[in-house]
């Protein structure tokens, strides 16, 4: 799929969010969990780094001044030039999270916390050991499976965080609406 400059920032993002999914999708098929595990990582940041630009820039309920008073102990900053960490933007997303009474959204920052960690393991996990022991928590097999889970659970978490994303700007539209 070629696509040109001219057709805008957002049809070349949607473009390369196509490619990534397919991508994801061919890794899971061909058991590349690793890779499919990263792909979703890169996903979930993106989306949450896009959530809370969205918040502070165009729905005005989140400002970077207030996330350094609430979460002065992490280290990070909410800044939309070059990368934030998916802990940080996780921490930020769960100052002002509402699951909508929806089960489906229920924990959700909680959840992707979680998966955060289990990725991390992926990630580091594959040959690294602590210098002096030289022997690894689980056997390759089990590495890899861990490896599976991660990267299938990922997705569905992916998916979840996009619904409640639009249910949040859906949610502000009807409400800007309502008050012009």
């Amino acid at each position: 799929m070629s696509v040109t400059p001219t057709a805008g920032p957002n049809y070349i993002k949607q473009a390369r969010y196509i490619r990534a999914h397919e991508r994801l999708n061919l890794a899971l098929e061909q058991g590349f969990f690793i890779e499919a595990a990263m792909i979703c990582e890169s996903i979930i940041t993106d989306r949450l780094h896009s959530h809370l630009h969205w918040r502070v820039t165009v729905a005005g309920t989140l400002t970077p001044e207030e996330v350094s008073q609430r979460l002065p102990k992490v280290r990070g900053k909410l800044a939309f030039t070059g990368h934030s960490s998916l802990g940080y933007l996780i921490k930020v997303f769960h100052l002002d999270f509402d699951h909508f009474e929806n089960e489906r959204h229920l924990d959700l920052p909680a959840r992707l916390d979680d998966w955060r960690e289990r990725r991390n393991r992926i990630a580091h996990g594959t040959v690294y050991t602590e210098p002096d022991k030289k022997n690894y928590a689980d056997e390759f097999d089990a590495f890899m499976k861990r490896a599976e889970d991660c990267a299938r659970g990922g997705k569905p978490l992916l998916n979840c965080l996009n619904d409640w994303d639009r249910a949040v700007r859906t949610r502000h539209r009807k409400e800007a609406r309502a008050e012009n």
